[in-house]
């Protein structure tokens, strides 16, 4: 599994909202970007981080110990 610090800023913003159970174009919203752009965002957390879809990215912010149990 990848290293949480070596997202950005913004990633680890989308990063959080993502593992709080928002959809992409929520995220979007919230952070006023555009629906591509959260889903590039997304596609550079996986990577960075070692995984391939939503559920493995958020396993491994509660393996972490990002997210409570």
């Amino acid at each position: 599994m990848g290293n949480l610090s070596a997202l950005t800023e913004r990633e680890k913003e989308v990063y959080e909202l993502l593992c709080q159970g928002l959809m992409d174009k929520e995220i979007g919203a919230k952070l006023s970007l555009s629906l591509e752009t959260v889903k590039k965002h997304n596609k550079n957390i996986y990577m960075k981080l070692g995984v391939r879809n939503r559920v493995e990215a958020v396993l491994t912010a509660h393996q972490q110990g990002r997210l409570a149990s």
